[in-house]
This record gives C-alpha cells, sequence and structure tokens, in this order.
C-alpha cells in the first residue's frame, strides 16, 4: 500500500522554513485569512490553495516548493489566481478604484504570460479600473512581501471575497 503523504498546517512549516520579517508576516497573513474564514488547504510540498466558495483566491508557497516558483531559502509568495474572470477586483467599487497606493502596488505586480500553456497565450483583465492583456491566471504575485505589501494582498483578498459571494 502507498505511504500517504504528509499535510502538515501551514503555520509549522512557515515555523521551520522562514525567519525574521518573513516568518513574522507569513504567520500575521495566515492568522488574518483565517480570521476571514479562509483557511488554507495543503497543496503540494510547501504549497497551500486558499478558496472561498469553492472559488480558488490564492496560494501560499515556500521556498522547497517546486522549483518552478523560483523561491530562495527562507522566502515565501502569496500567488493571486484567476480562472476565467476578466474584471479582476475592485472594478464595482469607487474606494478601491480611488486609492492611489492600492493600484499601483497592484499594478506593479500583475504577472503577464510566461506561455507555460496553462494559460497560454495569456487574458485580457481588468484590475482596478486598468484592461492588461496577455496576463497569467497567477495574475498578481507578492514575494517576500514587507507590511504595506501585506496589506495590499489582505485588501485583494477581501474584494476577491466579497466578489466571489456575489456570483450568482
Amino acid at each position: 500500500m502507498p505511504e500517504k503523504t504528509a499535510k502538515p498546517q501551514i503555520e509549522e512549516t512557515i515555523n521551520d522554513v522562514l525567519h525574521g520579517d518573513a516568518l513574522k508576516n507569513a504567520l500575521d497573513f495566515v492568522a488574518f485569512l483565517r480570521a476571514n474564514k479562509l483557511s488554507p488547504r495543503w497543496a503540494s510540498l510547501n504549497s497551500w490553495a486558499v478558496s472561498y466558495k469553492n472559488q480558488r483566491v490564492c496560494y501560499i508557497r515556500l521556498s522547497g516548493t517546486a522549483h518552478y516558483h523560483n523561491l530562495e531559502d527562507g522566502s515565501w509568495h502569496i500567488n493571486h489566481v484567476n480562472y476565467g474572470q476578466t474584471e479582476l477586483v475592485g472594478d464595482d467599487d469607487e474606494q478601491y478604484i480611488s486609492n492611489e497606493r492600492l493600484k499601483d502596488m497592484v499594478w506593479n505586480n500583475v504577472k503577464y504570460c510566461a506561455k507555460c500553456y496553462n494559460c497560454k497565450p495569456g487574458n485580457v483583465v481588468t484590475v482596478l479600473g486598468r484592461q492588461f492583456d496577455e496576463v497569467c491566471h497567477s495574475w498578481l504575485m507578492m514575494k517576500n512581501p514587507d507590511v504595506d505589501t501585506l496589506n495590499c494582498a489582505k485588501t485583494i483578498i477581501l474584494m476577491r471575497k466579497k466578489a466571489i459571494a456575489n456570483i450568482d
């Protein structure tokens, strides 16, 4: 009988892999998710998926995950994902569209299609009122987020949760 793969809790692995500010920020982010009824579920080695109402919201990945995620030792990222939606976040809410700091942070971290066949040739999407061409399905990557970037990630998570809640 094949051996079962261990599915560790994310906090355990964060404590083993990350240090300093990266450790503090990652634990803070996971606590935020849990407080908002979004529980990270193990997806693969050092990778957890976060969903709301069966819709994927993001992945959290730590160094030691698959090599193609390009995470050096002691690093992590939040990878916001989109499967098939053309308006991703905030386009129906003026409080987000008018937030210049949020827009700049998001627009500067949009991830373009690398033609890996998951979404080739990429998607045309609108993010906070601006259209982007050839965007990856994992549309926003926040690597080793500092406190400001983490606050942006939290805002995006809440926007996605609201958008998913409004899907009929």
